[in-house]
């Protein structure tokens, strides 16, 4: 094991650590604490770490002072707790210096050692050694790793691309103008519906055409599935689960009901499975970060127990690899586009029933800023009627709370309206002008 290890440790010191476009996500730095990066597989976890390699190397830190470790590699299968000494073994047999040197070691999939977490503490408490942790599965939920580690750990989430990390890759702009052009506004539309139909996976963008794009993303798909539910979890009930998925890819997933689903399963698909383990397979996904859930805000866990949560995936061009017909309830998308950015930019995410039973689709709170908003999706508010239902509720919901802070997402429309709601198209809401 130790010639392996000398052996990845020497590979990696003439790896190429060029990143595809900075991130706009803080990669998080605390003395006596691992720094954990965790979201979906393909999303740019790898290249997040990187980004922080070419800052140290860039900042005067030796090459040799950062090791980096995948624990995914073949030649590292089967490594086990015990094993763990020969990394730091192999890697001062290397560079003896380094031992009364400041370095860094990065850890890729960790959670394929089990008990790493013990290693992890004692070169936190024995050694001089910033560790960096990735992870794409359960195992590394924010939850678990601050029960493992101890209170020894700070986390970042990284997701596919934002829009603005997307106008980068593609050198639309490298930042954005602070007063926007007509031309500006052309480019921004444009590119909003690109980002539309691409997502966020930045390996897509390369494709040559849809088919291809299709497959690729499909493929993201059934990696997290068997890799970080069916393997990690053990879940025998494959075709249950495999269901389940499909349905929340669907339009018509946006506020799921379990029991509702189970019903369907049982008498309209003719496959046996417990409301229990659907309850437990919506986690796995959770978990594994390809859905998302939010709840009724409601001060009673009653209220939100019994009413549906609302469910977002992690990609828009996923959602469209993935569904039957995306094209039949674009608002969803769209409204899937809000709801990941608010999530990007650190809010809570709950939505609001409002008295007379109308719905807000996002009561949005912000716990360092404290900002809260009141957010309403909707693709167009040309109809009179699609006026009313998405702009009374809204009214009706900011009196009741006191937000003052009132939008509409639409598509491409843009106004100001009674109570201060501004309507504002999704580019423009995306690149943070509102």
């Amino acid at each position: 094991m130790l010639e392996i290890l000398r052996k990845i440790i020497l590979e990696f010191q003439s790896k190429d650590l060029s990143y595809i476009v900075k991130r706009e996500q803080m990669f998080p730095v605390l003395a006596g604490k691992a720094t954990v990066i965790t979201g979906m597989r393909r999303a740019g976890k790898t290249s997040f770490c990187y980004q922080k390699m070419r800052e140290l190397l860039d900042s005067g830190t030796n090459r040799n002072q950062i090791l980096y470790l995948n624990f995914e590699d073949d030649r590292l299968s089967g490594l086990q707790l015990k094993d763990c000494q020969n990394i730091l073994d192999a890697y001062y047999s290397l560079y003896p210096d380094n031992r009364k040197r400041e370095c860094w070691f990065f850890f890729d999939e960790v959670q394929n050692v089990d008990g790493w977490e013990r290693f992890v503490r004692r070169l936190l408490d024995t050694t001089d050694i910033h560790i960096v942790l990735t992870g794409s599965s359960s195992k590394l939920l924010t939850a678990e790793i601050s029960t493992a580690m101890r209170g020894r750990s700070i986390n970042a989430e990284i997701m596919p691309f934002s829009f603005r990390e997307y106008l980068q890759y593609h050198h639309v702009f490298d930042t954005i103008p602070e007063y926007l052009s007509d031309d500006d506004i052309a480019y921004l539309r444009h590119e909003m519906e690109n980002y539309f139909q691409l997502g966020g996976f930045p390996e897509v963008y390369g494709a040559p055409d849809l088919s291809t794009r299709i497959k690729i993303l499909q493929e993201y798909n059934d990696l997290v599935m068997f890799k970080d539910v069916i393997e990690r979890h053990k879940v025998t009930n494959t075709v249950a689960l495999r269901l389940l998925l499909n349905a929340l890819y669907q339009s018509n997933a946006q506020k799921f009901s379990v029991s509702g689903f189970s019903k369907t399963l049982s008498t309209g698909m003719q496959v046996k499975c417990s409301k229990a383990d659907l309850l437990e397979f919506m986690d796995y996904l959770e978990e594994a970060f390809i859905v998302f859930r939010t709840a009724l805000h409601s001060r009673s866990e009653k209220a939100k127990m019994v009413n549906p949560n609302k469910v977002y995936m992690i990609d828009v061009g996923l959602v469209r690899a993935m569904d039957d017909d995306p094209e039949a309830n674009k608002g969803w998308l769209l409204e899937n586009l809000v709801y990941l950015h608010l999530h990007r930019t650190g809010f809570d995410v709950d939505y609001v029933i409002t008295s007379d039973r109308k719905e807000v689709d996002f009561y949005a709170s912000n716990k360092i800023t404290h900002e809260k908003q009141l957010i309403q999706v909707s693709w167009s508010l040309a109809d009179a009627e699609t006026r009313k239902r998405e702009i009374t509720p809204l009214l009706k919901a900011g009196k009741s709370t006191g937000i003052k802070k009132m939008l509409v997402v639409t598509w491409n429309e843009e106004e100001t309206l009674e109570g201060g709601i501004q309507v504002i198209p999704i580019w423009k809401y995306l690149i943070g002008h509102c």
